[in-house]
């Protein structure tokens, strides 16, 4: 899939897909908290000219998302430019907290858990464009 454009961030790469997915790769031994989800929706306002997207996120086993991370990531300010989010786990812990946000944060838009980023991608574009 070509990148048709990116922004570099110190803990992850943010990236506009030509299908028009956002795809968001954390990098390895990063600590994503408030501020870091905070940049990564500016990001994501700025690839999508401030429109809700499609979201891919995927994160190296390593990574770590804390309290500050979950809540604004559910939050009505960090969902504004969300169509639907589509995590890919591969680890253990991620696949535990991925389970705890979905059923504690409860984002109020379409979230789910994927394997592969395959499943994911499928699964974003089967959503349907807010009216």
């Amino acid at each position: 899939m070509e990148i048709l454009k990116s922004i570099g961030l110190d803990f992850a790469s943010v990236e506009l897909l030509e299908n028009g997915v956002i795809r968001i790769e954390f990098f390895d031994k990063q600590s994503i908290g408030e501020s870091e989800s905070r940049e990564i929706n500016n990001a994501i306002g700025a690839l999508s000219d401030r429109k809700p997207a499609r979201i891919m996120m995927v994160a190296q086993p390593n990574t770590v998302f804390d309290h500050g991370a979950r809540e604004f990531s559910s939050s009505d300010e960090g969902l504004q430019y969300t169509i639907g989010d589509a995590m890919v786990v591969t680890s253990l812990g991620h696949k535990i907290l991925v389970s705890f946000y979905l059923k504690f944060n409860k984002p109020k838009k379409p979230s789910k858990a994927f394997d592969t980023e395959e499943a994911a991608m499928a699964w974003l574009l089967s959503l349907k464009d807010p009216a």
